[in-house]
């Protein structure tokens, strides 16, 4: 990688300091350090990372002094590395010198840790449906919880929202919630 080297330092809180990860990303030949104080709970809420995903390009890396400052979680470090990938970006972690995608080895390692990641968010799923099977078998699954009643949505309907419209307002994912509102007060009126 012959591009320009983007350091990016976090910390949690405003009481932690940066200067130790700021030194690390200096002495590894970082040209711009972004420096940031946000949870890594998640990428939201954390606007001096998204710039740097935004300006980074072809041949650039983006090294961070240890994996927890890019995420907390495996699933997101690894969803972040593939996005840096596809920006024909490299990363590293000078704490962890296997994650380095600017390597074949760092490559293959990271693409490992993906797959086991996505083996194992298929197996969460696994489990997830068959607890609901289970339940619904059991007659104690009673689905998500609701955020409006089945009177709201036929209230809005009937003040002349269309059944998309209605999703999108009350936060639904689809408009089968809607379409079964309408049809549980059709069937208590008929």
């Amino acid at each position: 990688m012959s591009g320009k080297i983007y350091g990016y330092a976090r910390v949690s809180t405003e009481d932690q300091s940066l200067a130790v990860q700021e030194a690390a990303l200096k002495a590894a030949g970082c040209d711009v350090i972004m420096l940031e104080t946000a949870s890594g709970a998640s990428r939201e809420g954390r606007p001096k990372l998204a710039l740097l995903l935004d300006v980074l390009g072809e041949g650039d890396t983006l090294v961070v002094t240890k994996l927890d400052r890019l995420a907390r979680d495996t699933v997101e470090m690894l969803e972040l590395v593939e996005e840096i990938g596809t920006k024909k970006a490299g990363f590293k972690s000078l704490a962890e010198s296997w994650a380095d995608t600017t390597s074949p080895a760092g490559t293959l390692i990271l693409t490992i840790m993906a797959g086991v990641a996505q083996f194992e968010r298929a197996r969460i799923r696994e489990r997830q449906l068959e607890g609901i099977a289970a339940a619904k078998k059991a007659g104690k699954f009673t689905g998500g919880k609701k955020r409006f009643s089945d009177e709201q949505i036929r209230q809005m309907h009937a003040d002349g929202m269309g059944p998309t419209e209605i999703m999108r307002a009350i936060g639904a994912k689809s408009t089968m919630t809607v379409y079964r509102a309408l049809k549980h007060g059709a069937n208590s009126t008929a």
